[in-house]
């Protein structure tokens, strides 16, 4: 199954899973998709039983049973290929399109045949380089297989129309003998040339072969991290600051009364809600250096960790300044912000992007971490969440994240749940900012900005020391 690259400067990536039904290829295929978009590499699922289902759905023959997978069927391995060719012919495009895109082939991939033929496919490629990446997920474990059918399978696509259970099931298990029939794993010797990973039992444990450049390395990195299972996420800014207070972005002050009094409040909910849970000692808590967000944590009853990678981002000339101040000492910046918040990089500071870079390790623990606890800042929070969320990167800048609100995120197979919790403390201030009308529009801020300075001179706040 040699495949010969041709010569282009800029390549794309293929990844193609492999394995038996109901061995987690869809979940591994979407999350790992959720990963590269949101680190900046546009991925792309091509999902071959969704071709199987139109194709069939369109000729009226929608209503296969197990036999249809059955290798010894001609006619099913026929339309089977064709299925195939036609994802394939899409995925090229799109790769062909714009190089340096991910496309990921998601279906069985079960013969040496089948991977022969996306091989040869991608080698004949003149107009784009593509490596080849596959992902081969075994799974032995009966009790994990049958929860999969179970929870998933029966109630997936191509058993929508079948109101019983029982029967989607057992055809679905029959489906997999029909697979196993003609199913050759990746082989260390045999297959020793390309590029693969084996994810054993839901990685417990890894096999990795021939490894050739950093899109591959980053797909093997969250790979050995991704954990799968239950387990709950909690996001909270810091309590309300006197920079908040005053409309003023970035810098290092402390919380203000109103911020202290989330700091309480959050504390007594963590404490007894979640903290004083035995199932729940292991819990994490990561706070920023800077001390807003630890002056948050410090009644919290647990060891509290440190992290600089969650600081806030990097505002450059433009710390400790309020928007309006931005807008006149640096107009054209301001509006070159509005065009593009996400690639956007402050004077001498930081962009999202960046941020989202820094930010990789962060969301790598939260990935393998069973509960976790983050006390964070707008910025980083709303990357955070995007992720979860699989929000597109035009909208991430935008995220709403309130201060005084802690989020509770629930990932599921295909999605993540949220919930938000809201403290009973004090209204803080609003410190969201809308996506203007246009580009350098300050007008929906004027009113906020006001009461800002309002709220300041209420509660008789020592400005001296965020004069810039």
């Amino acid at each position: 199954m040699s495949a010969v690259p041709n010569l282009s400067t800029t390549s794309s990536t293929l990844i193609v899973l492999v394995g038996l039904p109901a061995r987690g290829k869809t979940f591994i295929a979407s999350r790992l998709t959720r990963y590269l978009n949101w680190i900046g590499l546009e991925t792309k699922i091509f999902n071959v039983g969704d071709y199987r289902r139109n194709q069939l759905r369109q000729s009226k023959l929608d209503d296969q049973d197990a036999s249809f997978f059955d290798p010894d069927n001609q006619a099913g391995a026929a339309y089977r290929h064709r299925f195939m060719e036609l994802a394939m012919e899409d995925l090229q495009q799109w790769l062909v399109i714009q190089p340096g895109r991910i496309a990921v082939l998601d279906a069985t991939n079960t013969t040496r045949e089948r991977r022969s033929f996306v091989l040869n496919r991608c080698a004949s490629e003149s107009r784009v380089k593509i490596n080849v990446f596959f992902i081969e997920s075994i799974c032995d474990d009966e009790k994990v297989i049958e929860k999969t059918v179970a929870d998933v399978k029966v109630n997936g696509p191509d058993y929508k129309n079948c109101s019983n259970k029982d029967k989607a099931m057992a055809d679905f298990l029959e489906r997999i003998e029909m697979y196993k029939k003609a199913y050759e794993p990746l082989c260390e010797q045999k297959d020793d040339e390309l590029s693969f990973i084996k994810v054993i039992n839901v990685g417990q444990k890894f096999m990795v072969n021939r490894i050739i450049d950093h899109v591959q390395s980053k797909i093997v990195y969250y790979l050995m991290n991704a954990k799968v299972g239950k387990r709950d996420i909690y996001l909270s800014r810091h309590g309300e600051s006197e920079f908040n207070v005053l409309g003023r972005i970035g810098g290092d002050a402390g919380l203000s009364p109103r911020g202290m009094e989330y700091a309480k409040a959050l504390a007594q909910h963590l404490n007894e809600n979640l903290l004083s849970k035995n199932e729940n000692k292991n819990v994490k808590i990561f706070v920023s250096e800077l001390q807003r967000t630890q002056q948050t944590a410090s009644l919290i009853n647990h060891q509290v960790e440190a992290w600089k990678a969650l600081n806030e981002i990097n505002a450059g000339l433009c710390e400790g300044m309020t928007y309006k101040e931005i807008q006149e000492t640096f107009p054209d910046e301001f509006a070159r912000r509005d065009e593009n918040k996400y690639h956007y990089r402050y004077p001498m500071g930081e962009s999202y992007f960046d941020l989202v870079q820094r930010l990789e390790p962060v969301i790598m623990e939260l990935e393998r971490r069973d509960s976790v606890i983050v006390i964070c800042h707008q910025a980083v929070m709303r990357c955070i969440l995007a992720y979860f969320m699989e929000m597109p990167e035009a909208e991430l800048p935008y995220l709403d994240c309130p201060l005084h609100t802690l989020m509770k995120l629930t990932p599921k197979p295909y999605g993540c749940d949220v919930e938000h919790i809201r403290p009973d403390c004090a209204t803080p201030v609003d410190t969201y900012r809308p996506k203007p009308n246009f580009a350098g529009d300050l007008d929906d801020d004027e009113d906020t900005i006001s009461s800002l300075s309002e709220r300041a001179t209420n509660l008789h706040l020592d400005v001296s020391q965020t004069d810039i």
